[in-house]
C-alpha cells in the first residue's frame, strides 16, 4: 500500500472533488475546477441557506 499523502478537496454545492499534495495545493486544485466548471457551466450557482466555511480533516488508512 503507497504511503503517499493526499489531501482532497470537495465543492458540496456543485459535487466538484480535486485534491492535491498540500492543503493549499488541493485548495487551488478546487478553485480551478470550480471555474472550468462554471465556465462550462454558466447557469446560476445553487444558492443554500446552510452553507459551511471551508475545512480541513485527515484520514489516516
Amino acid at each position: 500500500m503507497s504511503k503517499k499523502k493526499v489531501l482532497v478537496a470537495h465543492c458540496l454545492t456543485l459535487g466538484i472533488t480535486s485534491q492535491g499534495k498540500s492543503v493549499e495545493e488541493a485548495m487551488d486544485n478546487i478553485k480551478d475546477a470550480i471555474k472550468l466548471y462554471l465556465e462550462e457551466n454558466p447557469e446560476e450557482i445553487p444558492q443554500t441557506e446552510d452553507l459551511m466555511p471551508p475545512m480541513a480533516t485527515r484520514l489516516f488508512l
